[in-house]
């Protein structure tokens, strides 16, 4: 009884911040909401326009295909750019409170992923309108979707615990992931990759988190999918397998070094 009480607490507590953080990213600003949401939409938005009309990349409707890139990479990218120090500015929380230090992970993602969500599907809506029966992967996205958080828990948890002991953690992410973005199939294909180096590109474990989703919106087979979902899912499982254990070897430590 006393542990379904406390996992009741526990859910509870991560709605309740979440809704706070959502409430206070809008607070005092014009229109909040919608420069939040608004910020990939015109990243993506120069992008197509940019790899399409500017540098000619050739590929059948390739602004859904980006959408089905970028918008994920853009969600994991500034969820961990948001998260790694995210457990050092709430120290005096953490420090005062009986709080679990996931449930104020949790809620900063879960308000990234309501942002990304209604960004990507107020983008996809026009080309499922357009294209109709030729996005048949849309009843898989939900899933795809899943194993996308769930991934990118793990990986922010993960950084977070090590920011905590490594301090140059979140100076060095940035470098990384800039660097990254040119150097996976994001906005061009993995077919643009010598065929050799492909392994090394695709070995990505945040794209491997990504490729889901594009086949989902983006040339559906039901069979691409599920090796791809199965190859996620294992991504999944480690990551948040990392962070676990890592938590538990540090979590003694982790107050002092706070």
């Amino acid at each position: 009884m006393n542990e379904k009480i406390f996992q009741r607490l526990y859910w509870e507590q991560v709605k309740n911040l979440t809704i706070a953080n959502m409430k206070s990213r809008y607070r005092k600003t014009f229109a909040g909401f919608l420069w939040v949401v608004m910020s990939p939409i015109l990243i993506y938005g120069v992008q197509s326009l940019v790899f399409k009309h500017f540098l000619k990349i050739d590929i059948q409707n390739y602004s859904l295909f980006l959408l089905g890139g970028l918008l994920p990479w853009i969600f994991i990218t500034q969820s961990i750019d948001m998260c790694t120090p995210l457990f050092l500015t709430n120290r005096d929380l953490l420090l005062g409170f009986k709080i679990n230090p996931l449930v104020i992970l949790l809620s900063q993602i879960l308000d990234n992923f309501f942002n990304f969500l209604f960004a990507f599907m107020l983008l996809l809506i026009p080309f499922w309108i357009i294209l109709g029966d030729n996005i048949g992967g849309l009843p898989y996205l939900f899933f795809a979707l899943v194993n996308l958080i769930l991934g990118l828990i793990g990986v922010a948890w993960l950084l977070s615990i090590l920011q905590v002991f490594y301090r140059d953690t979140r100076f060095v992410l940035p470098f990384i992931t800039n660097v990254a973005l040119f150097l996976t199939p994001i906005f061009y294909p993995p077919e643009f990759v010598p065929e050799n180096l492909r392994p090394i590109i695709e070995a990505n474990p945040l794209y491997l988190l990504i490729v889901p989703v594009r086949t989902c919106i983006y040339s559906f087979t039901s069979d691409l999918f599920l090796k791809q979902i199965l190859v996620g899912s294992l991504v999944t499982v480690t990551t948040l397998s990392l962070a676990y254990f890592y938590w538990r070897k540090k979590r003694n430590e982790f107050y002092i070094h706070l």
